[in-house]
């Protein structure tokens, strides 16, 4: 309990001078209505608060998992490597390709 010996008289002062020992102590007020004023405030701040924690983790990247890798098809399902065409076969360059293409070997 808190001593409250050496309070003025006044009622308003008496109560001032007790709001401002609790306050001190870190205890709300006794009076209701500073009570109900400190409850407010109170919940203003945990409102802040709440506003603050959601605003920072909005602008707080988020975390990226790895890309998802599609597993490797089976042997069967693979295609057969192409077999390098033999060398000297219609030649090289563009005559070459123009030979290719015509299809005259």
């Amino acid at each position: 309990m808190v001593l409250l010996d050496n309070l003025p008289t006044d009622s308003v002062l008496r109560r001032h001078a007790t709001t401002e020992r609790l306050r001190s102590l870190g205890l709300p007020p006794s009076d209701a209505v500073l009570r109900r004023h400190h409850d407010q405030h109170v919940a203003a701040l945990q409102v802040r608060a709440a506003a603050a924690d959601a605003a920072r983790r909005a602008a707080a990247p988020l975390p990226r998992s790895a890309p998802a890798r599609s597993p490797a098809p089976p042997a069967a399902a693979r295609p057969a490597p192409v077999a390098a065409p033999a060398a000297g076969s219609s030649g090289d360059g563009l005559f070459g390709w123009l030979r290719r293409l015509l299809g005259r070997h």
